[in-house]
C-alpha cells in the first residue's frame, strides 16, 4: 500500500511510520523538517506544514490510504490549528478519491452512558481545549463521507510494548496506553473494513 502519513515526526507517527516501512508499504510522509525523517527506500518526504492545503495534497497524491498522527501544539492554549489541519486532510482525500484515513483522538470522544460523550462528563479544566479540537475533528469525519477510523487512547506514555487491548466504541477496562501499542493497533486497524467509521478504545495490558 501507499500510505499518506502526517504527524509522522511527533512520538506516535514515527513508530507509525516504522511499522509501516517494516511491513512494506510506501509511505508519503509530510514533514516541517525533513532532516527529522531518516532516508529509507520506501518514504517519501514532501516538505510542508499540515495547514498548507497545496503540501498535504502533494502528500496525499497517489496514496491508498491516510494516516494522521497530528495534535494539539499546546493545550494550554485555545487554538483551532490542529481541527483545521485535519479538515484540510479531509478534503484533500476526498478531491483525490481517498476514502480510508486512520487518525489519533483521545478517549474522550467515546460516547458517554449518561449521553453526548465521555469529555462532556467531569473533564478537567486544564483539557478543555484538546477536549474541543478532538470534538471538532470527530465531527469532520462524522461528515466527511470516508472509511474512518479514530484512535482513542487514554493517558499516552512510552511505555515498552504490552498487549494492546482495544474495543469498537468503547474502553477496555486500563489506566494508560503506550505509544508502542498504540501505533500498532493503529496499523492493524488500516486493514480492517469493520472499522470503518468507528471509535477505536484502546489501552495497555502490561
Amino acid at each position: 500500500m501507499v500510505i499518506a502519513l502526517f504527524g509522522a515526526t511527533g512520538r506516535a507517527g514515527r513508530l507509525v511510520l516504522e511499522r509501516l516501512l517494516a511491513r512494506g508499504d510506501h509511505v508519503r510522509a509530510l514533514a516541517r523538517d525533513p532532516g527529522k525523517l531518516v532516508p529509507h527506500p520506501g518514504l517519501a518526504v514532501v516538505e510542508g506544514d499540515a495547514r498548507d492545503v497545496p503540501a498535504v495534497r502533494r502528500a496525499v497524491d497517489g496514496a491508498d490510504a491516510i494516516v494522521c498522527c497530528l495534535g494539539m501544539q499546546d493545550i494550554a492554549v485555545p487554538a483551532t490549528d490542529f481541527s483545521e489541519s485535519v479538515r484540510g486532510i479531509v478534503e484533500a482525500a476526498r478531491a483525490a478519491g481517498i476514502r480510508r484515513v486512520v487518525a489519533i483522538a483521545s478517549a474522550g470522544v467515546l460516547a458517554d452512558a449518561r449521553g453526548g460523550l465521555r469529555n462532556q462528563h467531569g473533564l478537567p479544566a486544564a483539557f478543555a481545549n484538546i477536549a474541543a479540537e478532538h470534538t471538532r475533528n470527530l465531527r469532520t469525519f462524522e461528515a466527511s463521507g470516508l472509511d474512518w477510523t479514530l484512535m482513542c487512547p487514554i493517558d499516552l506514555v512510552d511505555a515498552p510494548a504490552g498487549t494492546a487491548r482495544w474495543a469498537f466504541e468503547d474502553l477496555p477496562a486500563g489506566s494508560h496506553t503506550g505509544y508502542v501499542d498504540l501505533a500498532d493497533t493503529i496499523v492493524e486497524m488500516l486493514g480492517r473494513r469493520d472499522a470503518h467509521g468507528k471509535r477505536v478504545g484502546v489501552v495497555s495490558a502490561g
